[in-house]
This record gives C-alpha cells, structure tokens and sequence, in this order.
C-alpha cells in the first residue's frame, strides 16, 4: 500500500502560476492605491498617507517652514519635522535657507513630486491613465482582456 503524498505535487506548475499572478496583483495594487509611481518617476513607492498630505500640501501652498507645515496638516511640530526627515531622506523634499533670515529653513518639493502630486490631482486614476496613454492599442487590448479573463476565472465557482 502506498502512503499518499504530502504537500503540492512537484510536476504541478499552477501553483508557481499563481504565485506568479499574486505577485503582480500586489505590485499593482500598491501601484494603484497606496504610494503611486514606482522609483523611475523619482518618487518612491510605499509613502505613508502623512509624506503625501505633506508633499500635497507643499505642491498646493507652496514652500513652508516646518512649524508652517505642522500647522497645515493639523500635525505637531515634532511629527511634521520627522515626516520632512524621512522625505529630505529620499530626496523628495528640500530644506532651502531662507534669504531674509538664514536662520529659517524652508521646504520645497522636488520637481518629479510637484509633477506627482498634480498628475494625482488631476484624476484618482491619473497614473493608470498616463501609463494607457503609453500603451499601444494592442498593449491596451491585452490588459483589458488578461484582467477580465482573471476576474471570470475567479468568479466561477470551485
């Protein structure tokens, strides 16, 4: 009598499959929904909801000290400085000397973030629309096909 095997059977390449397709779901939800364009945009992926208001605030209001910006996300002064560390960190913003008074630093947004956070403005679905426009028509074709092929694999029951 032979004893069954244990555990996903070698010669079986779906659940590699698998793996493979929730990989790039995952990709694509963080693409989509959280931090917005991948590292090639200048802007890092993975951005907590604090850095965006920050860096919106920066693009909609224009250049801010700290306390000025603590004031307008409604934030402490000690929280606003830490979120302005971790973006000066990766290069997102800028900490300028004030002309009038050296003592005072102001922050500015980098050129790739001010585009960014307009290109977010501009539609919820602003990077997905500027990567269509990019894509050619058969590259268009493909995606709407492959997605809804996906969605009614997964909707058939069992």
């Amino acid at each position: 009598m032979s004893v069954p095997a244990i555990g996903p059977d070698p010669d079986d390449p779906v659940p590699a499959l698998a793996e493979d397709v929730m990989e790039h779901v995952r990709a694509l939800r963080r693409l989509l929904l959280g931090g917005g364009p991948e590292p090639r945009d200048g802007v890092n992926a993975g951005l907590t909801g604090p850095q965006m208001a920050a860096m919106a605030a920066l693009v909609k209001d224009g250049p801010a000290t700290i306390t000025e910006l603590a004031e307008r996300l409604h934030l402490s002064h000690s929280t606003t400085s830490g979120i302005v560390d971790r973006l000066a960190a990766q290069a997102l913003v800028r900490r300028n000397r004030d002309d009038r008074d050296r003592r005072i630093s102001r922050i500015t947004v980098t050129p790739p973030v001010e585009e960014y956070v307009r290109r977010l403005r501009v539609s919820p679905y602003g990077g997905l629309v500027a990567a269509l426009r990019h894509a050619t028509p058969a590259q268009r074709t493909a995606v709407v096909d492959g997605l809804a092929t996906l969605r009614e694999l997964l909707d058939k029951p069992g």
